[in-house]
């Protein structure tokens, strides 16, 4: 809207100001004529207020009562039109109007008051021009953003500069993904109880708070009726309303990329879950041949699995937050999703932020929802430690993610024996024996039993599942051992 100094600038000799000196900088929100002696019930505060001065009676006192009651209601400035009733500005109110802090213009004769509506006016549609020009650039900005090779990093700048302040992507969990500028991370960590209450309210929710100072307006992305995520923005106040259509235009872009990427993505996705599998089931060949054929990194050599069940492992809610998470350069996760259950391989780089974002998935999913995470494993032996992370995962507290490298062990207690000894399918003892004896190593303790060496993979694989330990754990290896002798086995 036209500023009150721009107005007496535009129309010059015709609306002058009576004292010297700059005008205050106040937005001119209308121009109103009146003669009553009280007109403030027609006004909203603002406004130019014009008027010949018919209501004035030239005494000092109602002069101060009619300038005190114009400033109380916020009025912009009178304008005193003359001609018609007073030739000069009234001394009286000249000092009214300055006691009261009210701006005193003249309107000198025979300029009509139709002439500064009109300039007003035409002020006020180049402002609002300029406006709609500024806002569709802002748009196209956006546009071009979101078409570029790092659509959420480009958006996420670009709206920043737009709305003059600062603008974050994050996770539904609060994770940030993208902020700029970047010092203003701290800030945006601070709408992490926001986030709470609208993921509760659901996937079309967004709220308005202020924050250090700031109008901070965050709003949902969806797909699908899925949240996916957030947009925040904060600027000083007040918020004006193109910062939030930019928002709203934002969401939508970063929303429609989220899309696309998810529908390629699925492909990709499947690949991995095909390598996480084979690795899972002890094929790592195979796994290794179909990374190369797919282009794919080759697996680690060693590596730690984090196993989710419950509400959390439920859609791809929880890998997609993982993908948004993980610093550039880190790769895609190896995870093998199933009923209710998701299994991811992790490099040691990837499993703090990895593991971060799982607690809170697990916490939201509680009590249904928990995670173990295993201590680190050589990726040849994971079909071996499979049976006994399913125990650790079956007795784990609901809502929590139970590291067994911290645990120190990955179960606590003596296996019982009495289910190896029993087994009558396959010699589990003398394949668990020889496996012991041998230290691990397969080929040798493979030579003993005679037996090739996939023979005695899926044995003592069976021998873990049906003793719940894990044979390759020093503790439970050493206890084994010992029972075995005392009862002349080993």
């Amino acid at each position: 809207m036209p500023r009150l100094a721009e107005l007496s600038r535009a129309l010059g000799h015709d609306l002058r100001p009576v004292s010297a000196g700059p005008l205050p900088d106040r937005v001119v929100t209308g121009v109103h004529v009146s003669e009553l002696t009280d007109p403030t019930p027609y006004l909203e505060g603002g406004e130019l207020l014009l008027t010949t001065g018919m209501g004035l009676t030239g005494q000092a006192a109602q002069a101060r009562s009619y300038t005190a009651r114009l400033a109380e209601k916020g009025i912009a400035a009178l304008g005193l039109g003359l001609g018609p009733i007073y030739r000069e500005v009234p001394a009286v109110l000249a000092e009214a109007c300055e006691a009261a802090g009210l701006p005193l213009l003249v309107v000198p004769d025979p300029t009509p008051f139709l002439l500064v509506a009109r300039k007003y006016w035409s002020l006020l549609a180049e402002a609002g021009q300029e406006e709609a020009d500024a806002t569709l650039g802002a748009h196209r900005e956006l546009v071009r953003a979101a078409a570029g090779p790092d659509p959420v990093s480009a958006v996420v700048r670009t709206l920043a500069g737009a709305v003059e302040g600062w603008a974050a992507r994050l996770t539904p969990q609060g994770h940030i993904v993208e902020v700029w500028p970047s010092e203003r991370r701290r800030v945006a960590r601070q709408i992490a109880g926001v986030l709470a209450r609208l993921r509760a309210a659901g996937p079309h929710s967004s709220a308005t708070l202020p924050i250090d100072g700031d109008d901070v307006v965050v709003q949902p992305l969806s797909a699908q009726g899925r949240l996916t995520g957030f947009v925040a923005i904060g600027c000083p106040p007040p918020m004006r309303a193109r910062d939030r259509q930019l928002v709203l235009a934002a969401c939508s872009l970063l929303a429609l990329r989220d899309e696309r990427g998810r529908s390629h993505g699925r492909a990709a996705r499947a690949a991995r879950d095909a390598v996480a599998r084979l690795l899972l089931l002890g094929y790592c060949d195979a796994a290794r041949a179909l990374a190369a054929d797919l282009g794919m990194p080759a697996p680690p050599s060693r590596l730690r699995v984090l196993a989710v069940t419950g509400a959390a492992a439920a859609g791809s809610d929880l890998l997609d937050a993982l993908e948004q998470t993980l610093p550039r350069g880190h790769g895609r996760i190896l995870a093998a999703a199933g009923p209710g259950e998701l299994w991811m391989l992790l490099a040691d780089r990837n499993r703090p932020a990895v593991q971060a974002v799982v607690a809170d998935f697990v916490a939201a999913g509680a009590p249904a929802a928990r995670a173990v995470l295993s201590r680190e494993l050589a990726v040849r032996d994971l079909a071996l430690h499979l049976p006994a992370l399913r125990a650790a995962l079956a007795r784990a507290d609901g809502g929590s993610v139970r590291d067994l490298a911290a645990d120190g062990r990955p179960f606590a207690g003596s296996p019982d024996l009495e289910p190896l000894l029993s087994y009558a399918r396959a010699d589990l003892v003398g394949a668990v024996v020889a496996y012991l004896r041998h230290r691990g190593r397969w080929e040798d303790a493979a030579r003993e039993l005679s037996v090739h060496r996939n023979t005695l993979r899926h044995r003592i694989g069976t021998a873990a599942k049906v003793l719940g330990a894990d044979l390759d754990d020093p503790d439970v290896a050493s206890t084994v051992w010992l029972r075995l002798r005392e009862r002349g086995l080993a």
